[in-house]
């Protein structure tokens, strides 16, 4: 097995692992290691079925469910509760899985709950000709470089994750809380494993820095989401057949670039379920990390 880096911003490519077969524990230590050292991994030219995808996600936790509120367990589809089509394949005219089209902003999954997934697994089977990439913001580093007045300034705060379901762009600038889920995480976010605080906002999902004045929330969110893309914070994913990803929910956000709506596109997802509940991270200050 050979690990190696796929950016300068985040993650690395685990080589010399073939999923249909069976891992042996030190295999999986190492591979649980990199995840918790580097925050996404790629398996590449993995041919697998659901059940060996589900095999593996299962190292790493208990399979999360996409079953959210008000949604019966008999509108679920074949797959059942924990797999997730992310595709724009449609049958008489109905996408048969979710977030069928176009681009996604910069989002951290089922943030808006108070357990969010601690991790996102997706695996590529059907790709356009381009477009469809994965960008990943690193949010230690992002927290690690914010001014350091703004860190005192968010030191204890918390913000609110608020999702409707099926967006990609958000596209009103407050929604109802009682018809959409929502739920205030602290906006330095402590990794169970590192121990490092990461940034835990994003531009689809953070409404409001919990108890600051409208204008000060709405002028400190916009420059942290602009600061969340920089280029030297960001790795972006050109997806291929076979590819495997599992990335870190507790310390990096996603984002969708545009693709073909005329051309199939299908990626099969799981999520790893958090048990431990979000915890507030130290102020990330220089001095602090350089001792």
């Amino acid at each position: 097995m050979e690990i190696v880096p796929l950016s300068d911003a985040v993650g690395v490519e685990i080589k010399g692992v073939d999923l249909r077969e069976p891992l042996d524990s030190n295999t999986l230590e190492q591979i649980e290691d990199a995840f918790n050292e580097h925050a996404i991994i790629l398996l590449r030219d993995q041919d697998i079925s659901l059940g060996q995808q589900k095999e593996f996600a299962q190292h790493f936790g208990e399979l999360g469910s996409r079953n959210r509120p008000g949604k019966k367990p008999n509108e679920l589809d074949e797959y059942g509760e924990h797999v997730m089509l992310v595709t724009n394949v449609r049958e008489k005219g109905k996408p048969i899985g979710s977030l069928p089209d176009g681009e996604m902003t910069f989002h951290a999954d089922t943030a808006y709950f108070e357990f969010p997934s601690k991790a996102t697994m997706l695996y590529a089977m059907e790709l356009t000709s381009w477009g469809g990439n994965t960008l990943f913001s690193n949010c230690y580093t992002a927290a690690e470089e914010l001014p350091e007045d703004l860190k005192r300034r968010l030191d204890g705060k918390k913000a609110m994750q608020v999702y409707e379901y099926g967006t990609t762009l958000k596209m009103k600038e407050k929604y109802d809380r009682d018809n959409f889920p929502h739920y205030a995480h602290p906006v330095f976010r402590k990794h169970p494993e590192s121990g490092r605080s990461a940034l835990f906002v994003s531009e689809l999902m953070t409404e409001e820095i919990v108890g600051l004045p409208k204008e000060e929330s709405d002028e400190i969110l916009e420059a942290l989401f602009e600061h969340q893309k920089k280029p030297e914070f960001v790795y972006e994913h050109p997806w291929k057949v076979g590819d495997l990803v599992l990335w870190d929910n507790r310390c990096t956000i996603h984002a969708r670039t545009d693709f073909p709506r005329d051309e199939r596109r299908m990626l099969r997802r799981l999520t790893i379920q958090d048990t431990k509940p979000v915890v507030e991270g130290a102020v990330p200050y220089k001095q602090a990390a350089a001792e």
